[in-house]
């Protein structure tokens, strides 16, 4: 699938590139941890399926605010979400695709 990424819509004050892999169960998870590393080198993922048969991608990650001691966060991705990166925020989210349609646009490939 690849990391993708995706640049919010026209609003002059908010143009910044996001950085997303979208979970599908079972695929391998290479781009999502590249992306989860992006907040935290040290991020993990681990599948998780619910007794009643819900699975989830669970993202465990460091935060290091600038301003409180440093935690553990965790984000919960459902299947065929995407987990994303907001490098001005240094923050990982998930997002679905009706997010990524009224919020962003793909962003060019390369540096743009």
């Amino acid at each position: 699938m690849g990391v993708e990424r995706f640049r919010r819509k026209p609003k002059a004050d908010d143009r910044e590139v996001q950085h997303a892999a979208r979970y599908a169960p079972g695929e391998p998870l290479d781009d999502l941890l590249k992306v989860a590393r992006m907040a935290d080198t040290a991020a993990e993922l681990a599948e998780v399926r619910f007794p009643g048969g819900r699975q989830v991608l669970l993202v465990a990650w460091e935060k290091v605010p600038d301003d409180h001691p440093a935690r553990i966060e965790y984000v919960t991705v459902d299947a065929g979400d995407w987990l994303a990166y907001s490098p001005g925020n240094d923050f990982l989210y998930d997002s679905d695709d009706a997010d990524w349609q009224q919020f962003y646009d793909p962003a060019p490939k390369g540096n743009g």
